[in-house]
C-alpha cells in the first residue's frame, strides 16, 4: 500500500474561522490519500522533517499592535519558527499559503520573503471573479473563471513571482493566486478564502486539491 502524504495545516491568529478551514482542508484532502494533522503550536514548524511532511498549508492572520481581537494559537510567529519554516522548504518543501497568510504581522519580514508577498488591506467584502491567466500550470489545470462572495485582498507581490489567476476591481488587476521556487521547495499563495462560502466553491476546492498535490509532487 502507498504511505500516505503528510500535510500540516498550521493556524494562528485572529480574525477567521480556524477551525473551520482546517475541517475542510480535511474533507478535501483526506479522500485523495493524504494524511491531513492541524496545529496551533508553532513549535509544529520546528519539527517538519522530523515528522516527514510534505506540505505545510498555513492559514494564518498574524495581528499588528494595535488590533484588539481574540487570539486562537499566536497573534505571530517568532524568529526560530520562521527560520525553521523557511530552512524546510528550501530543503524541498511544498507550502500552501492561504488567504490571511501574507497578514504577517510583527512575524520576522523573512516570512513575508518566504511568501513572495504581503497583505495590504481589503474593502468589505463583495462578490468578485478570478480569472485564470494564459499559460497552463498543473494547479490551475481545467480551472475556468469563477466567481466568489469574498475579502478582495489588495496585496503587494515580489515581481519573481509567477501568477496564475487575478481579479479585477474598479478597472484594476490584482494577484489572487501566484506560484514561487524557494530553493529546492515550492511556495503557492491563494488570496482567496476567508469563509465556508469560499471553502466549499467547487472550483476553489480543485484549485487547493491540485495546488497541493502539484507543492507534494504527487498525482491526483
Amino acid at each position: 500500500m502507498q504511505k500516505p502524504v503528510r500535510v500540516l495545516t498550521f493556524l494562528s491568529g485572529g480574525w477567521h474561522d480556524f477551525q473551520g478551514f482546517a475541517g475542510a482542508i480535511r474533507s478535501l484532502l483526506t479522500p485523495h490519500g493524504f494524511a491531513v494533522d492541524a496545529s496551533f503550536d508553532p513549535d509544529s514548524l520546528l519539527r517538519l522533517a522530523e515528522t516527514d511532511y510534505r506540505v505545510v498549508i498555513n492559514y494564518t492572520c498574524f495581528l499588528r499592535p494595535e488590533e484588539e481581537t481574540d487570539v486562537t494559537g499566536v497573534r505571530n510567529l517568532a524568529e526560530n519558527h520562521v527560520t525553521a519554516l523557511s530552512k524546510w522548504v528550501r530543503n524541498g518543501g511544498g507550502l500552501l499559503a492561504v488567504h490571511a497568510a501574507t497578514a504577517t504581522g510583527e512575524s520576522p519580514a523573512e516570512l513575508r520573503h518566504l511568501l513572495g508577498g504581503a497583505f495590504l488591506s481589503h474593502p468589505e467584502p463583495f462578490a468578485f471573479t478570478v480569472y485564470p491567466l494564459p499559460g497552463k500550470h498543473p494547479i490551475t489545470d481545467g480551472i475556468r473563471a469563477f466567481t466568489v462572495y469574498d475579502e478582495f485582498y489588495l496585496e503587494e507581490y515580489d515581481p519573481s513571482v509567477h501568477l496564475h489567476m487575478v481579479a479585477i476591481d474598479r478597472g484594476t488587476a490584482y494577484p489572487m493566486v501566484w506560484s514561487k521556487s524557494e530553493g529546492q521547495g515550492k511556495v503557492v499563495h491563494v488570496a482567496m478564502g476567508h469563509d465556508e462560502g469560499v471553502w466549499n466553491h467547487p472550483a476553489y476546492r480543485r484549485l487547493l486539491l491540485q495546488s497541493v498535490a502539484w507543492l507534494a509532487g504527487c498525482e491526483l
